[in-house]
């Protein structure tokens, strides 16, 4: 069964099947359990490629959309793309589609600026990484599979700054709950992802 919480509300959906909250897949699954199982499947092995292989790049809007793509490509015909719908969450709505491109823009000058945190103490890092992490949830700007993109993302982030994490390190329910509060106040993540750090690499 699925929480309240992993079912986007939206009034007859662009991207899912005629008279259905099924997104719509390459598979032609009809079923929430059935695509979410597949989805599951196929996800945990392309994180697992990514852990072997990070995606390479800038730590830009296109870096963060490549992740996507790469994650569900197998699965969607949207990966990779900004959504063009309103969506929401229980009792959380995200930015309209008109506004995505312009805050994820605002959200990489940031990491342009700051040359994707590089060099920065611990702390300062943690706090900068947290709030990227946050703004990234509160924009959500896919359609389906923002969690595991964003979470892809920050590790491959903190990796180019010396920080190996582990987001099984952290408990689903835990982390599920902090990164809804984080939308609200970004410094709710700066215990998750210090508790996620496995080690320090050299970079």
């Amino acid at each position: 069964m699925f929480s309240k919480y992993e079912i986007y509300t939206t009034t007859e959906s662009m991207y899912c099947y005629s008279d259905s909250n099924v997104l719509k897949n390459k598979f032609g699954i009809r079923t929430l359990e059935e695509l979410k199982k597949a989805e599951e499947e196929i996800t945990s092995v392309k994180q697992y490629e990514l852990l072997l292989n990070p995606i390479s790049g800038r730590f830009s809007k296109t870096h963060l959309m490549r992740v996507h793509r790469f994650l569900f490509e197998d699965i969607y015909a949207f990966a990779g793309k900004i959504r063009k719908e309103q969506i929401g969450k229980a009792n959380t709505w995200f930015y309209p589609p008109n506004l995505i491109l312009r805050e994820l823009d605002k959200l990489f000058e940031i990491l342009k600026v700051n040359k994707a945190i590089r060099g920065f103490p611990e702390e300062e890092f943690f706090d900068r990484t947290a709030y990227i992490m946050a703004e990234l949830n509160a924009i959500h700007p896919f359609r389906e599979g923002n969690g595991r993109a964003i979470r892809e993302f920050i590790r491959e982030l903190a990796l180019n700054n010396g920080h190996k994490l582990n987001w099984g390190n952290v408990n689903n329910d835990v982390l599920l709950e902090k990164s809804i509060r984080s939308i609200d106040d970004y410094k709710e993540l700066i215990p998750v992802l210090l508790q996620c750090v496995d080690e320090r690499v050299d970079v």
